[in-house]
């Protein structure tokens, strides 16, 4: 028998490995329904494995998704992103609050673990049987300051609930209407996910820490997709 191609040896390398990394992240978001130091037991022993099994081999092509929409963002891109033990340990609780390391559904932002819009929706997606919509109204910028009025209908276990929130975001002077939804949006749907199921989301991701320019014309084109409606003015510098 031929011996086998170096990249197949690899790739059965790295799916052996995926496999454990899976399977103990998994032993943690698995058991819902274990509490106090079962579930304290159950969190250590997971973080003790993935710190293990993260090796800087298997670390090295991870790194490669810092920095990128299809991997996560950070508010240090620029800079050429975190160092590898940062990057690990925010990886490692990024997948054990449910998040994926792919499709920004993360961000890293002074060191730390924040889900971002994609990831709240991708969370909200795993609740069995959960439906629902998040409808927002015309956002209300002024100064440094919006604020945006977000209908919340969602139906669990055949029971439909409705919210209306008024949600405050902080803004600079580039920030245009869309960037406002977004993070309404992102806001709305931590707020669902926080009441549906009793655990907290931390706040924030990176479009709260980096400042997104945008040209004149830019503003003036999202002046006129949100024109001035009863439910409120789009105000822009």
């Amino acid at each position: 028998m031929e011996p086998k191609n170096q990249l197949v040896v690899l790739s059965e390398k790295v799916s052996a490995v995926a496999t454990q990394l899976n399977q103990s992240v998994m032993n943690v978001l698995g058991q819902d329904k274990v509490m106090g130091f079962e579930k304290a037991y159950l969190v250590s022993n997971a973080i003790g494995e993935l710190k293990e099994l993260l090796t800087p081999e298997y670390m090295k092509p991870i790194m490669n998704l810092q920095g990128n929409k299809l991997g996560f963002k950070t508010d240090k891109d620029k800079e050429g992103g975190y160092k590898e033990d940062v990057v690990k340990n925010c990886l490692i609780e990024a997948v054990l609050y449910g998040l994926q390391p792919t499709g920004n559904q993360f961000n890293i932002i002074a060191g730390n673990t924040y889900a971002t819009k994609e990831g709240m929706g991708y969370l909200l997606s795993k609740i069995p049987g959960l439906k629902y919509e998040i409808i927002p109204e015309l956002p209300r910028i002024k100064d440094n300051s919006a604020a945006v009025v977000m209908n919340i209908e969602w139906e669990l276990g055949g029971v439909t609930n409705t919210k209306k929130i008024d949600i405050p975001i902080k803004v600079n002077q580039y920030m245009g209407a869309d960037a406002v939804l977004g993070k309404a949006t992102r806001k709305a749907r931590k707020w669902l996910y926080d009441t549906i199921t009793g655990n907290e989301i931390p706040e924030g991701d990176i479009t709260d820490s980096v400042v997104i320019q945008k040209t004149g014309d830019e503003k003036k084109a999202e002046l006129r997709k949100y024109p001035t409606a009863e439910q409120g003015t789009i105000l822009l510098p």
